[in-house]
């Protein structure tokens, strides 16, 4: 009895978290971008305020990285962010309907180089993409998806109702979902060979199944599941981010394609590429602090 009664408040705990996200969602559909960044705002003030564990976190990660000096300005800095996060997930409802085949490049801007907007577009070219949690992701990978098929591996919500809720949020078109869960090399590497792009965001912590190398000179544990994946399909590598530059504006930047020297020895090889891709992350965070999600446990050595 005890374990249905628990199993019965865990789901109508997640179906209140849904219909509670659902309410919070509901501007982003029917108001114009103004007042709804305007809705952002307030949201942020809020959430900064209760989710104290999150802005705890994202304080303590600040300073661990030495992005800010002192307490008060990582306490800004984490602000900032939630800000960033907050107005993510609404411009990313709002492009699901504002964003279009036909007016997409308004929006978003790819500052790449002409050689890798070739291998972008390029028919039956399989492409492997390593992002990380800035800027907006999400409609950057909507975009890309207008010029090459995309398959993008998200991480499963533990609420069922918000996680086929996402889903819906972010397929359709040429983009499609799988979870890190649900890997399967051979599928991946099916997907290359058709000419899609693999998009794997990098930056979370992987646990006792990630390699461990250095973020910001300290050791975290990271997937490996790129350098796995470029290693066995030889498929080009980027790393790619998108910064949010205005309301609904956006520039998809690209680095690579990053090429590695294999040496044989498959673990050190694995290790080389994941380094090295965390060390790109790195950099762009520095370069763009604001606009990174902080709040996630990313150390936990």
């Amino acid at each position: 009895m005890g374990a249905e009664r628990e199993s019965r408040f865990l789901r109508a705990r997640h179906l209140l978290e849904y219909i509670l996200i659902q309410g919070l969602l509901m501007p982003t559909r029917v108001l114009p971008l103004g007042m709804v960044l305007w809705f952002c705002e307030g949201i942020t003030q809020v959430s900064f305020l209760l989710m104290f564990r999150r802005r705890r976190i994202a304080v303590d990660n600040i300073l661990k990285a030495n992005v800010c000096a002192t307490p008060s300005e990582a306490w800004r800095m984490a602000r900032a962010a939630f800000r960033s996060f907050t107005v993510m997930v609404a411009e990313t409802v709002m492009a699901r309907r504002r964003l279009t085949a036909e007016n997409w490049q308004k929006h978003v801007h790819l500052v790449i180089e002409p050689e890798v907007e070739a291998v972008l577009r390029e028919p039956g070219q399989g492409i492997i993409v390593a992002s990380a949690h800035i800027g907006n992701w999400e409609v950057a990978a909507r975009a890309v998806s207008r010029i090459k098929p995309l398959l993008a591996i998200m991480h499963p919500m533990r609420n069922p109702y918000l996680d086929r809720m996402v889903r819906e949020e972010k397929s359709g078109f040429n983009m499609r979902l799988t979870t890190k869960h649900d890997f399967d090399a051979r599928r991946f590497l099916r997907s290359l060979h058709q000419g899609e792009m693999l998009a794997i965001m990098m930056d979370q912590h992987a646990g006792s199944k990630g390699i461990r190398v250095e973020f910001f000179g300290r050791e975290v544990s990271t997937h490996a599941s790129v350098a796995l994946l470029h290693l066995v399909a030889s498929a080009p590598l980027f790393l790619a981010y998108a910064l949010r530059t205005g309301p609904l504006e956006y520039e998809v930047h690209a680095v690579g394609p990053i090429e590695f020297s294999r040496t044989g020895k498959k673990d050190d090889d694995v290790f080389r590429i994941t380094q090295s891709l965390t060390r790109e992350i790195e950099k762009i965070v520095r370069r763009h602090p604001e606009q990174y999600m902080w709040g996630h446990r990313r150390w936990r050595y």
